[in-house]
């Protein structure tokens, strides 16, 4: 069993998968160089010939190749999961960027408390379409769970302990049904599970904004996420009640 397995998935990226596919073996090198055993899959979940392309060298530089076809972000995830056997997991999308350190800061981070926290990078810094920053919140630095109703705190990119994917995997996509934001609600169902979202000082990731994305359809469609006890005010009244030390940590 590794310390990390690291998850790249792509579907229609183009060119930009092969930069994505840099940025992941070297945050792997990172890794390895710092005493940490990193197992390494590629998911083609439909991808057009460029992507295919773009990712052509992955298995000759060290990673697993697997091709689905669900057309579904969040079932490619779970398929990751059920294809690996790291302790813990890092998912990266394939036209998105590590910092070097990522997986390196990730792991310390995860570490302190095994099997209770998810780890996150300080910064999200979005590129392409609206480029902006977004400073991620730490769960134990005032953190307030009503926050979750409003809007995504957190989001897949991170590494967690692979019993958290099991015990909480990520929901299929329904736009037709009005459901969308898979990563909004694994964050929600996360966090009433009882496991702890932190960030992971001086890293970031790279994320790429642009039209047509499955975020910006679920948008102009108006989609909600599924329902979580979270979005109830007797849920996040009852953690205020139960102390800032609940509320912090999540718990039953």
């Amino acid at each position: 069993m590794s310390d990390i397995s690291a998850i790249l998935t792509a579907h229609a990226e183009g060119a930009l998968a092969a930069l994505s596919l840099r940025s992941f073996l070297e945050a792997s090198a990172v890794a390895r160089d710092a005493g940490l055993t990193v197992e390494l899959l590629v998911v083609l979940d439909n991808p057009d010939p460029a992507t295919v392309e773009a990712l052509s060298a992955a298995r000759r530089l060290g990673c697993e190749v697997q091709r689905v076809a669900f057309a579904d972000q969040g079932l490619v995830r779970n398929h990751g999961v059920k294809a690996v056997g790291g302790d813990f997991i890092a998912f990266l999308d394939g036209d998105d960027l590590w910092s070097e350190n990522w997986l390196v800061e990730a792991h310390r981070v995860c570490r302190s408390a095994p099997g209770q926290v998810i780890a996150h990078p300080e910064v999200n810094w979005f590129f392409g379409n609206s480029p902006w920053l977004y400073f991620l919140p730490d769960q134990t630095d005032g953190f307030h769970p009503s926050l979750m109703r409003v809007a995504n705190p957190w989001d897949a990119l991170c590494m967690a302990p692979a019993a958290a994917y099991a015990e909480v995997p990520f929901s299929r996509r329904a736009i037709t049904d009005g459901y969308a934001f898979e990563d909004w609600h694994w964050s929600m169902e996360t966090f009433a599970a009882g496991y702890v979202h932190r960030v992971a000082p001086g890293t970031i990731h790279f994320k790429r904004r642009r039209e047509g994305s499955q975020f910006m359809e679920a948008r102009a469609n108006r989609s909600l996420t599924r329902p979580s006890p979270v979005l109830t005010y007797a849920w996040t009244e009852h953690r205020l009640e139960s102390g800032n030390a609940d509320v912090a940590g999540g718990g039953p």
